[in-house]
């Protein structure tokens, strides 16, 4: 009895011991399988986060870029406020100064306006006096003319009438 006891306490231990061998066996299978299965999540991991971060020093360098650009065109933009300011006030000061010449040309144009309406009243007045002359010179002319027809008349007469009477 004390063998069969014996051998069957080591048959125990030995079947115990082969259950605790394979239940060792299943852990390890299951702890390396969780190893595995973390080492490819980090794995993974480890590759999105470097994607990430290559996005993300791609997004700051672009975000460096277009600081650079918007401070360019900002200062762009002010160069060409500046520059449109300055036109304004050459064109302001351009206005300004056609209008000073426009105003003198018209001034101008009034003083010649005024002048050749005086002159054109003088010479009409002249016009006028020179035809009241000119009337009266044609109206003399014609009594002068009938004036020297009457004296060629009574000079005829004379001539002719002392010749008749010389004759007679």
């Amino acid at each position: 009895g004390v063998i069969e006891a014996y051998e069957k306490a080591i048959a125990e231990l030995i079947s115990e011991k082969e259950q605790q061998a394979q239940l060792h066996e299943r852990q390890m299978q299951e702890v390396q399988a969780d190893r595995d299965a973390n080492y490819h999540h980090l794995t993974s991991l480890e590759t999105t986060f470097s994607d990430l971060h290559v996005k993300y020093e791609k997004s700051k360098e672009m975000t460096s870029q277009l600081k650079g650009n918007e401070e360019s065109l900002l200062a762009e933009r002010k160069q060409m406020m500046d520059n449109l300011r300055l036109q304004e006030q050459r064109y302001d000061k351009m206005k300004n100064h056609a209008m000073q010449q426009l105003e003198i040309a018209n001034k101008k144009l009034d003083t010649y306006a005024r002048e050749h309406t005086d002159e054109s009243k003088k010479l009409k007045a002249l016009l006028k006096k020179e035809e009241v002359s000119r009337v009266s010179m044609t109206e003399q002319l014609q009594q002068k003319s009938r004036e020297n027809a009457d004296l060629l008349k009574i000079c005829e007469e004379l001539i002719y009438g002392k010749g008749q009477g010389g004759s007679s």
